[in-house]
């Protein structure tokens, strides 16, 4: 029988040493990988990742951020905060399913949020003025005082997409087209609008196959604005704190310091790409904020950025090697020195032609680095290996192979000899010159390798399909344990000791051969797992509908485990790393960056 529950007694007293006094707090320390919706108020600024569920803040201009806690009843696509009253916030999304739509609101800066309205329809905008708080959705535009009390505006147009606040009227961008509510009555114009934005009484509409047009008083009247671009596709248009009237199209970016009278291309489509939202603070509109595809930058002439982006980045992979620490991510890998001082980390933007750069892996071993790019190239997906002899700061493609990975590992007894794990195909890879180039290991019962442990006398594979054991580098195959695996661990002091993460349970084996199962561990998806030198585990866990326990710690070698994690890792844990001295546990999260927490 290929499932072995076999555990001797005398190897059931082999426990690990204690663990000692650690930390019950975790500490967001970056990397700035993400971009997103904007919200200023006096001296803080709110971020809404897109698509996300939870909202950073900072009050100290970028330099940290507090992340707010998940919010699983829908998927923000905008947000505003209360000038009046900086705490109060809102969100505006879908609700999962149906198309239904909610505003949430938080009145603790963005901390929590409860649902403070409920819509048949995605709630596409919401903004603050005069004293009201607004909601744009499909049966209307909904009003409500600090976003509480909401009822539909009588007369308000349908498919409504942008609301805001000039002045004492409100502009809304519905079914097209610019609509105006004045003194109490309705009217409706005939200039093309899904964006709207405003300076004092000047008004700049734009529609992405409409042209961008100005009114300098509030909406009366408008005129075209034509500049040195030809393509009619915008990208992006509006006017600024200091008053810049700004246009991109596919033919660049363009700024205006005369209301369109003249223009200056910059360089900001090479900088950042395409412009999604601009925002000042009150007191500094000389200096703008850019949410783009690159993520949210600070600039003051859109020909310089400085990155101000928020930690919201998707961490699958982490390693350290001598000073540097490197967090592999959704959009490349990034680094910084030991120990972490700031949020901001140096960002290796540079990737091979392809489409989707996710950084999946990575190891680390004698001031080599190597790391696994995820990547769509022509008809297939393709794995790229990169390899960095300083730290992380500068990487060279060195082989791609077809499939995905999430796993690399050196070789405990020969460096020279490294294992690639790999899903979409029944094979893995390994290399016999430090990664240079690799050599496939085609096995039928494979269904995708999520991760590969190394001990001298063999490797272990947490495959889809079970845990699989192979004693002659990946020849040839035996099956240990059927059912999905996550991942699998061998400690280091003792390689018959090895740990198994299913789906929601734990397999654990002293001999090396025999494995007893934990089970019940989580009712989330169990995601990684990591050992410090003092023995102790720590397991990470995944929720998709809600708050996991994020990460999980035994103290005696698996046999039980306890909650370790918390609201700052609750979403989810993709990667889990102790420093080589066991005094730090590092977790890189489900859009949330990386958190610190000290081990005592």
């Amino acid at each position: 029988m290929r499932f072995v529950i076999t555990l001797l007694a005398a190897l059931l007293a082999v426990v690990p040493s204690a663990h000692a006094g650690p930390s019950t707090r975790w500490e967001n320390i970056g990397p700035n990988g993400a971009g997103g919706y904007m919200a200023f108020a006096r001296n803080l600024v709110y971020v809404l990742p897109g698509a996300g569920q939870q909202v950073f803040r900072s009050a100290d201009r970028g330099r940290t951020w507090r992340q707010g806690r998940l919010f699983p009843e829908m998927r923000g696509n905008a947000l505003a905060a209360d000038p009046a009253r900086p705490d109060t916030v809102l969100v505006a999304g879908a609700e999962g399913g149906g198309g239904a739509g909610s505003v949430l609101r938080s009145v603790d800066g963005g901390l929590s949020f409860s649902v403070a309205l409920r819509t048949p329809s995605e709630v596409q905008d919401v903004a603050f003025g005069g004293g009201f708080s607004y909601a744009a959705a499909a049966e209307g535009v909904y009003r409500g005082i600090g976003g509480q009390g909401w009822s539909v505006l009588p007369g308000s147009p349908a498919s409504a997409e942008d609301v805001h606040v000039v002045g004492p009227d409100l502009l809304v961008a519905a079914g097209g087209v610019v609509h105006v509510l004045r003194a109490g009555k309705w009217s409706v114009s005939d200039v093309p609008a899904d964006k709207i934005t405003s300076l004092g009484d000047v008004v700049v509409a734009r529609k992405f196959s409409g042209g961008v047009h100005l009114s300098s008083d509030r909406g009366v009247s408008w005129r075209a604005v034509s500049g040195p671009w030809k393509s009619t596709w915008i990208l992006y248009s509006g006017i600024t704190a200091n008053g810049w009237v700004q246009v991109q199209t596919l033919d660049g970016h363009f700024i205006s310091a005369d209301m369109g009278a003249t223009w200056k291309r910059t360089d900001a489509v090479a900088k950042v790409d395409v412009y999604t939202e601009i925002g000042s603070f009150p007191d500094l509109p000389d200096w703008q904020w850019v949410y783009g595809s690159g993520g949210v930058y600070a600039t003051a002439d859109h020909e310089h950025f400085k990155r101000v982006g928020v930690p919201g980045a998707h961490v699958l992979s982490l390693a350290v090697s001598g000073r540097s620490l490197i967090a592999g991510t959704m959009q490349g890998s990034y680094r910084t020195d030991l120990p972490v001082a700031a949020q901001e980390w140096d960002f290796d933007g540079t990737a091979p032609h392809a489409i989707g750069n996710r950084i999946g892996a990575l190891a680390a071993r004698d001031g080599i680095v190597l790391r696994g790019r995820n990547g769509y190239r022509g008809s297939q997906d393709t794995i790229f290996v990169e390899r960095s002899l300083d730290g992380g700061r500068t990487w060279v493609i060195t082989a791609e192979m077809p499939g995905n990975t999430r796993s690399l590992v050196f070789d405990p007894v020969l460096p020279s000899r490294v294992y690639l794990g790999a899903y979409l195909i029944n094979a893995f890879y390994v290399s016999l010159d430090g990664g240079a180039s690799f050599v496939p290991r085609v096995h039928a019962g494979l269904r995708g390798i999520k991760t590969i442990a190394a001990d001298p006398g063999g490797i272990w594979l947490a495959d889809a399909g079970g845990l699989y054991r192979s004693v002659d580098a990946g020849v040839t195959l035996k099956q240990v344990l059927p059912g999905r695996m996550n991942s699998v661990l061998v400690d280091p002091r003792d390689p018959r000791h090895v740990v198994a993460v299913g789906q929601n349970s734990v397999f654990v084996s002293f001999d090396g051969v025999g494995f007893v199962e934990v089970s019940g561990v989580s009712s989330e998806q169990l995601s990684t797992i990591a050992i410090g030198p003092d023995g102790v585990l720590y397991l990470g866990s995944i929720s998709f509908e809600g708050s996991s326990k994020g990460v999980l710690r035994s103290v005696n070698g698996g046999r039980s485990w306890t909650v370790f994690g918390g609201p700052d890792v609750e979403r989810g844990v993709e990667a889990l790393l102790v420093s080589p001295d066991g005094r730090t546990l590092y977790a890189g999260t489900v859009s949330g960056s990386v958190h610190r927490r000290s081990l005592g």
